[in-house]
Parts: structure tokens; C-alpha cells; sequence
């Protein structure tokens, strides 16, 4: 069973990393979008579309206005 716990507790670990990391490129992204760098150009980098870029920075932006 200990096995069991350990193996949960990693996941959680992963999850917890997993949305910080998400956040920081959400972050990344609002800064670079704040220095004029077009939001095609960020998705186009980063090969992803412009509506997901739009929802790394949204997420960043929601949950750094919980924390104010």
C-alpha cells in the first residue's frame, strides 16, 4: 500500500509542476504580447495555434488576478 501512496503522491507532484509551468509560459507569453511581439508570431514559434495562446495567457492573467 505504501507503494500505492507514494505513486499518488508523485502524481499530485506532477500536477502541481505541471500547472506552474503552464502558468510561467502564460506569464511569458503576456510579457512578450506587453513588448509588442505579435500573437501569431508567439503561436507560430511556439507551433501552436493563436487560440491556444490566447488561453495560456488568459489562464496566467485569471488566476494572477485571485491572487491580487
Amino acid at each position: 500500500m505504501t507503494t500505492v501512496v507514494a505513486a499518488r503522491a508523485a502524481y499530485v507532484a506532477a500536477r502541481k509542476q505541471v500547472e506552474a509551468t503552464r502558468l510561467a509560459l502564460g506569464q511569458a507569453i503576456r510579457d512578450a504580447r506587453a513588448e509588442g511581439v505579435a500573437q501569431e508570431k508567439i503561436a507560430r514559434e511556439l507551433k501552436l495555434t493563436r487560440e491556444q495562446v490566447r488561453r495560456y495567457q488568459a489562464e496566467y492573467e485569471k488566476k494572477l488576478s485571485r491572487a491580487s
